[in-house]
């Protein structure tokens, strides 16, 4: 199903097009047009009257008044409403195409310079309903045009005296409408339109959202799954273990190997089980305030451990108090990143911490050739690297997990080597 300048709120594919919804302040701008669609009523018939022209009494005591009504309702379901469709808006706008027929029938018809006001209504349908309002409306005003061609109440019968005055009356009407009519769609129809590209842009956006979470969530259910396939073995390996250590007690010098492999295996155990730990957290989206002091710590414990030649450096001392919003998968991500700038650089990365308002900026420096253009600009995507024997996995999972929790990941080359900032909000912000 395509649309152009398709709702703002997503609706099913099944859903009938009359039911779909529309941005909430499309209102606003149509009661904007009625408002300036009546005042362009009642300015054009004074000026009418003031050349002595009559026109039908009518106009003022029942279709002016109607047009106001009209407009004053779309205002107040502007403002009471909270959801708009697309029966609805298409409603009041036919409402206003069919007033303004009656006040063109009424005063001259195709020779009124207001003529070229149907044309508004046309471009606030392109710019927000879907192909089938709009090819209704263009069906509707081309059918008034030509209605209004050769049925209509002539604006009088004139003296050749006057004849000369009231052309020129009408040229200086027809530029005055087409002055209105520009201000009318750049005023209404393109604010509509960006707005529904802006609303177009943040459902992609999160619609890719999801899509990284679900890629998540699934790489968390293999890790799990694996995790619970290698118990099993490794609860066989450590049962044979321990058995050959009792069948070999004779022999200290193997006691001493059996005992390392022994501590291995429930190394490897624990690793596991924390890893299904972890795996099942993420499933549940389960997260909690980390203290930077701690996060930092476990951080260069976990690079010692993993570096054991290096040695993190901290340009920053952590700020007492400050907590970030997290879970299990940011230590990780935060590590991945480390890891990458260790192997990169020649000598040890530096880490510092900047608070600015209610985020906490996180910098890992590192001395290293920097990053290629195609890695920065697919830093979302998965199997991205420019190792020959990285898989382009942790990037992208630490890229995933800092968007899931409301921070931003961004690598800016240097002169000195790379920067990799993480922006994460402060835990209790409303920072998303």
């Amino acid at each position: 199903m395509k649309q152009s300048a398709a709702p703002a709120t997503s609706a099913g594919a099944s859903s009938h097009w009359l039911q779909q919804s529309l941005q909430l302040n499309s209102l606003r701008y149509l009661a904007w047009y009625m408002g300036i669609l009546l005042l362009v009523m009642i300015i054009t018939s004074l000026a009418l009257e003031s050349q002595t022209l009559e026109l039908p009494p009518r106009i003022y005591w029942l279709l002016i008044p109607s047009q106001a009504l009209l407009a004053l309702a779309t205002f107040v379901a502007s403002r009471r409403r909270q959801r708009v469709s697309v029966a609805l808006y298409l409603s009041l706008l036919l409402g206003s195409i069919a007033l303004l027929d009656w006040y063109l029938f009424d005063a001259g018809g195709h020779t009124n310079p207001l003529i070229s006001l149907l044309l508004v209504p046309l471009a606030m349908s392109a710019a927000l309903l879907g192909w089938q309002a709009t090819g209704f409306v263009a069906l509707v005003v081309l059918l008034s045009y030509s209605v209004l061609t050769q049925y209509f109440i002539p604006l009088g019968h004139h003296h050749h005296h006057h004849n000369d005055q009231f052309m020129q009356l009408h040229l200086v009407g027809m530029w005055l409408t087409f002055l209105v009519s520009v201000l009318l769609i750049l005023g209404l129809v393109l604010p509509l339109a960006l707005s529904s590209r802006a609303q177009q842009k943040l459902i992609a956006q999160q619609q890719e959202k999801m899509l990284q979470d679900e890629r998540l969530i699934a790489m968390a259910t293999f890790a799990a799954s694996a995790a619970h396939k290698l118990g099993t073995p490794l609860s066989t390996l450590a049962v044979l273990t321990d058995d050959l250590r009792n069948d070999l007690a004779d022999q200290p010098a193997l006691q001493a190997d059996l005992d390392t492999m022994l501590q291995q295996i429930q190394v490897c155990k624990a690793t596991l089980h924390d890893m299904m730990r972890r795996a099942d957290n993420l499933r549940h989206n389960v997260q909690q305030p980390l203290a930077l002091d701690a996060l930092v710590e476990q951080l260069r414990q976990q690079f010692n451990l993993l570096h054991p030649a290096r040695s993190l450096q901290l340009d920053t001392t952590p700020i007492p108090g400050a907590a970030v919003q997290g879970d299990e998968t940011l230590e990780l991500a935060l590590l991945n990143l480390l890891d990458n700038a260790a192997r990169e650089s020649r000598t040890d990365p530096r880490l510092s911490l900047r608070q600015e308002g209610n985020r906490i900026c996180i910098r890992i420096h590192d001395d290293g050739p920097g990053i290629p253009d195609l890695i920065r600009r697919q830093l979302g995507e998965p199997f991205n690297t420019s190792r020959e024997d990285g898989l382009g996995l942790g990037l992208f999972l630490s890229h995933t997990t800092i968007n899931r929790l409301g921070g931003t990941l961004r690598l800016l080359s240097s002169e000195q080597g790379t920067i990799t900032e993480v922006w994460l909000p402060l835990h209790g912000s409303n920072i998303g």
